[in-house]
């Protein structure tokens, strides 16, 4: 176990020193802050949280923190993990560090009740673990099954639910499903990682018929002002996305102004206005293109589209 000096406060963890999420807090001293500063925005005062996908806790933490902060604390936070590795610092870290209720749930999200088992851990990153059903081909053979819980179950233990956070790993549209009537109907906000999958076009259309207008965002996985205000990002033109979907006059308080950073924001409402926006996201791109001005990218994107390489470049010149 180690101890980390975080913008969280002290934070739990697991020895993994390969695990990119683990040496973002122990470098920078965050993970992902700018996406718990957005939908802190949209916190009011009473509101329940549910982080779905918690690992350590940090951004239900930051998150609970940011709006205390702001004067709009949070009632209760809900920590929901299915993975038994990040359990046992989970809770210790919600109790040392968020600034209200909080419980954790052990279990996978789904839409029905019932086992799911892990797949192959990403390599480097043990927060992007993926649950798959028994039989399914991306499931690990002989490994220990998880309980899975549709959101329906959990709200009879913990209630209801007016901010939702879904980090599940392709399930996000399974997850909905589980308690679709009630999203319908109360509007909670949510906040749902969108990867290039085709589990994200799932996810735009279960919230789209949940009545919801979505919005599209991308923002810098790794802050310029982080935490220990380390100069040299571990990649500096990463970016994560999230769909976020909430009620009109939750969404008027979306403002993204302020923080320093290049944040795409999108409305999106179809399969095509979604693969737009993630096929014109940066991700993981060359360090060397970020300091790049307008004009050079325009000429490295005319290289690459022809195929041309550097390397090669009047290279067989005689």
């Amino acid at each position: 176990m180690q101890e980390l000096i975080t913008i969280y406060g002290k934070i739990a963890a697991p020895d993994w020193s390969d695990d990119l999420i683990l040496r973002s807090l122990a470098n920078l001293g965050e993970w992902s802050y700018l996406e718990q500063q957005i939908l802190a925005r949209l916190v009011r005062a009473g509101d329940a949280l549910w982080d779905g996908g918690a690992f350590l806790g940090t951004f239900g933490i930051g998150v609970a923190q940011i709006a205390a902060a702001a004067g709009q604390p949070l009632s209760r936070l809900v920590a929901i993990e299915p993975d038994a590795d990040p359990l046992a610092f989970l809770g210790r870290n919600l109790e040392r560090n968020a600034p209200c209720d909080a419980w954790v749930a052990s279990c996978a999200l789904g839409a029905e009740a019932g086992r799911l088992l892990p797949g192959e851990t990403e390599s480097g990153n043990h927060g992007a673990l993926a649950y798959h059903p028994p039989g399914a081909k991306a499931a690990k053979a002989g490994a220990k099954g998880v309980e899975c819980q549709p959101l329906c179950h959990l709200r009879a233990l913990y209630g209801g639910y007016d901010i939702l956070k879904l980090d599940i790993e392709g399930m996000e549209h399974e997850a909905l499903k589980g308690d679709f009537v009630y999203i319908r109907d109360h509007k909670p906000v949510i906040w749902a990682e969108c990867n290039e999958a085709v589990s994200s076009l799932l996810l735009l259309d279960c919230l789209v018929a949940a009545g919801y207008s979505p919005c599209y965002i991308a923002f810098p996985a790794f802050r310029k002002a982080n935490f220990r205000k380390q100069a040299e990002l571990p990649y500096p033109m990463a970016y994560e996305a999230a769909l976020l979907a909430a009620p009109p006059d939750r969404m008027a308080k979306l403002d993204v102004a302020g923080l320093g950073e290049e944040i795409i924001v999108r409305p999106v409402t179809s399969a095509w206005d979604l693969r737009r926006a993630l096929w014109v996201t940066p991700r993981w791109a060359d360090p060397a293109w970020a300091n790049a001005t307008r004009v050079e990218l325009v000429a490295l994107l005319g290289r690459v589209s022809r195929g041309e390489d550097l390397g090669r470049f009047l290279n067989d010149a005689p």
